[in-house]
């Protein structure tokens, strides 16, 4: 599962500044609804994108 973060981090930063700001929106948007599992997938993409806790900053 390590393969996935290490892909992400050899983006060009204008791209992966792009998925942040996606993933970021995303979680954003998934706490708003009642279903969990839009939770869950927001947590998967922005642990895969490095995306620590409640923030957006890379970890």
């Amino acid at each position: 599962m390590r393969l996935l973060p290490n892909l992400v981090a050899s983006i060009s930063e204008p791209l992966r500044k792009e998925m942040v700001t996606f993933a970021v929106n995303f979680r954003a948007g998934a706490k708003k609804t009642p279903n969990p599992w839009d939770d869950f997938a927001a947590d998967v993409i922005c642990w895969v994108l490095g995306i620590d806790g409640e923030d957006s900053s890379i970890t």
